[in-house]
């Protein structure tokens, strides 16, 4: 009888790891296409936040870091909307085990980014919004500027927190 129900406990394992990664997987490549409109790169190795066109018509309701948490928490729920479908009407066991993985991942990916977001106001700034992606991370913080001994401090929270080497950590300031 033991044995059954740790059978039955592995493949419920299994199968919720799998349904992470579909979820993941699905969500990362809605996410991404729909940050990317609201970040832009420069050669620099900064990230320069910007407002979509729309966004600059409508008169501003509140700041750049509530703003973007709210777009970020709804984006997250279409994520995992469309995940937990995926889990629904998967056809093969394969499927289901990566829309679980991917489910978890999400889940992972949110906590990771509270995580540094907290430690880094812990250090005295007045806010900040991390972006984890699979192999590196973005930070805006909430300052004038930023000197060589804030970045410092920025990146070890971030390196700590996300295990991300430092020349793929980005950080910048907005005010």
């Amino acid at each position: 009888m033991r044995i059954l129900l740790l059978r039955k406990a592995g493949r419920l394992l299994k199968v919720a790891v799998g349904a992470a990664v579909v979820l993941s997987l699905v969500a990362a490549v809605f996410v991404y296409g729909r940050e990317y409109r609201s970040a832009k790169v420069d050669r620099t190795n900064a990230m320069q936040v910007i407002r979509p066109v729309a966004e600059l018509a409508a008169p501003a309701v509140s700041d750049f870091f509530t703003e973007y948490r709210l777009e970020r928490d709804r984006v997250r729920s279409e994520r995992s909307d469309l995940l937990r479908e995926v889990l629904r009407t998967a056809k093969t066991e394969e499927a289901r085990v990566k829309a679980q993985e991917a489910v978890l991942k999400l889940a992972l990916e949110k906590q990771r980014e509270s995580e540094m977001e907290n430690l880094i106001k812990a250090r005295g700034f007045a806010d900040a919004l991390v972006f984890v992606r699979d192999n590196s991370v973005s930070a805006v913080v909430k300052t004038q500027a930023l000197n060589r001994e804030e970045v410092i401090q920025v990146a070890d929270v971030i390196g700590r927190v996300s295990g991300v080497k430092p020349e793929d950590i980005t950080i910048s300031a907005k005010p």
